[in-house]
């Protein structure tokens, strides 16, 4: 495939042959700026060195209003948070994240839903945990909802 783009393609055969290939829609977005407009421009993102410092910026600006997180942004990081984001984006979207306790699947889903400019509900698991508890959440969850989606 690149020996025919660099054959037959030399006028573009920078962009098509970049790596990454990461497109997602919070280049422009600001969080933070309440009067900022979120155009949702689903766009190239760049390279890992302008993802990662859109995201360490992101990141900084979340430990204002909540608590620190320390997170390494590597670049499977990157790609996660962008999956995961375009994942909450969407109407309805909904994801099952698997993996080893402390991989990060909580932090990278409070940055992607921070970076997103939505509020995070989450259940708190505690001894004596039962379907009451459970219900009583979910009335909570529901409540919110209806202030803000």
């Amino acid at each position: 495939m690149t020996q025919i783009i660099k054959e037959y393609f030399k006028d573009c055969e920078e962009v098509v042959l970049a790596d990454p290939i990461m497109f997602g829609d919070y280049k422009m977005a600001s969080p933070t700026d309440e009067e900022a407009e979120d155009p949702r421009l689903y766009e190239d993102l760049g390279d890992y060195d302008f993802i990662k410092e859109k995201l360490d910026r992101m990141l900084e600006d979340y430990g204002f209003d909540n608590k620190p997180m320390s997170l390494v942004l590597f670049n499977d990081a990157l790609e996660h948070i962008s999956k995961i984001h375009r994942i909450i984006r969407f109407p309805k979207g909904c994801a099952l994240l698997v993996g080893f306790g402390g991989s990060g699947k909580q932090s990278l889903t409070k940055l992607a839903t921070f970076t997103a400019g939505y509020d995070l509900f989450q259940i708190s698991l505690v001894r004596g945990y039962k379907e009451p508890d459970f219900r009583e959440d979910l009335r909570n969850l529901y409540k919110l909802v209806l202030v803000k989606p």
